[in-house]
C-alpha cells in the first residue's frame, strides 16, 4: 500500500535488482484462492494510461503477495517519462495521479466511506490509518473492493448507497500508508481490513500498451487503461 516507501527507479535495471532482493526477504502468502475466478465483472477503476506500479503473483512483481489478505492487491500511478512526478515531487501537486477521478470497479453497496484523512507530504506516511481516505465495496457475492489512499475532501461514496461500476468515488491522493500519490485497490473476502482473505482480482476489457485484453489481471510494470465505451 506504500510504493514510494521502498523507492525503486520506476524503470531500469536498478528497479529489477531492488525487486530481487526483495524476493529473497520475503514469500508469498499461502492462499485457497490461487485458482479463484472473480465472479464481479470488474473494471479499472480510472480512465487514461495508468502504470502498474505493484501488481502479480510474485513478491518480485508484488510486495502484497507476503499479506494474506492483500496476496493479490495492486497499486497504480501514472508515469511520463519514466517519473511519476514532475519538477521536485516534493509537492503532491506534483504528482501525476494526484486528483485523477477514481471510479467504482464494479456494482455494490458502500460499506464503508472516509473522507477527512489529511494527505502525506510525499515521503511521509501515516501507517495509523493504513487505507487513509478510502472506500470498501461490498460486491454482493462473497467479493468486497477496497480502493484507498484516495484525496481527502474528495470521496463522494456514501455508506449505505448502491453504485454502478464507473461510478465516480473520490480522487487520487496520498493518504494513509502511502509516501507517495498512487491508487492501492485489493479483492478480500469481508469488508474488514486485514480479517479477510486476498481474491484475484481479474479486469475485463482494458488496454495493455495499445493491446486489447477481454479480461486478465495486469502485472507490475505494465502501462493500462479502461477500454473506451464498455
Amino acid at each position: 500500500m506504500n510504493p514510494a516507501a521502498i523507492r525503486f527507479p520506476k524503470t531500469g535495471w536498478r528497479n529489477g535488482v531492488a525487486r530481487l532482493l526483495l524476493s529473497l526477504r520475503r514469500r508469498p502468502a499461502t492462499s485457497r484462492f490461487l485458482d479463484y475466478q472473480t465472479k464481479t465483472a470488474l473494471r479499472l477503476p480510472f480512465e487514461g494510461e495508468w502504470y502498474v506500479y505493484w501488481g502479480g503473483r510474485s513478491v518480485a512483481q508484488n510486495y502484497h503477495c507476503a499479506t494474506r489478505n492483500q496476496r493479490f492487491a495492486y497499486d497504480f500511478l501514472i508515469l511520463k517519462d519514466g517519473r511519476s512526478f514532475r519538477r521536485t515531487g516534493k509537492s503532491n501537486d506534483d504528482y501525476y495521479c494526484f486528483g485523477q477521478p477514481i471510479y467504482a470497479p464494479g456494482e455494490g453497496f458502500v460499506v464503508d466511506a472516509v473522507n477527512e484523512v489529511p494527505d502525506n507530504l510525499p515521503g511521509a506516511m501515516n501507517p495509523q490509518q493504513a487505507l487513509g481516505n478510502h472506500v470498501i465495496l461490498d460486491h454482493g457475492n462473497g467479493e468486497c473492493s477496497f480502493i484507498a489512499h484516495l484525496q481527502q475532501g474528495s470521496v463522494r461514496a456514501q455508506p449505505g448507497s448502491r453504485v454502478e461500476a464507473g461510478t465516480l468515488m473520490g480522487a487520487c491522493g496520498n493518504s494513509g500508508n502511502s509516501s507517495e500519490p498512487h491508487l492501492h485497490f485489493h479483492l478480500q473476502t469481508i469488508a474488514v481490513l486485514f480479517r479477510g482473505e486476498g481474491l484475484p482480482a481479474f479486469f475485463c476489457h482494458y488496454m495493455v500498451s495499445g493491446k486489447s485484453v477481454t479480461r486478465g489481471e495486469p502485472i507490475a510494470g505494465q502501462t493500462i487503461r479502461h477500454a473506451a465505451g464498455t
